[in-house]
């Protein structure tokens, strides 16, 4: 992750929004970084949604030849207990 730790910094928002981040915790830290949080996140599954679409289809095909190809020697692998379970 790189550096450890927390860092201050000063930021400027909308009054309502502030409100509204008062109203719901007396931790304004806390409600911005989980918010920060959550961008993150929606950041990343946008970048890994728009790479997967955009995969030619040659890729497609030898991703579905390499999972088929490899699909029962990865199930022969598991434990049997894990078998049962599914």
């Amino acid at each position: 992750m790189g550096i450890s730790g927390k860092r201050r910094v000063t930021v400027t928002i909308d009054a309502n929004l502030l409100n509204a981040i008062d109203q719901a915790s007396d931790n304004r830290s806390a409600v911005v970084e989980a918010a920060l949080r959550l961008w993150q996140a929606t950041q990343v599954e946008k970048q890994l949604t728009q790479f997967y679409q955009n995969r030619s289809p040659a890729d497609r095909d030898t991703e579905v030849e390499w999972a088929q190809a490899t699909q029962q020697s990865a199930i022969a692998s598991w434990p049997e207990d894990t078998m049962s379970s599914l």
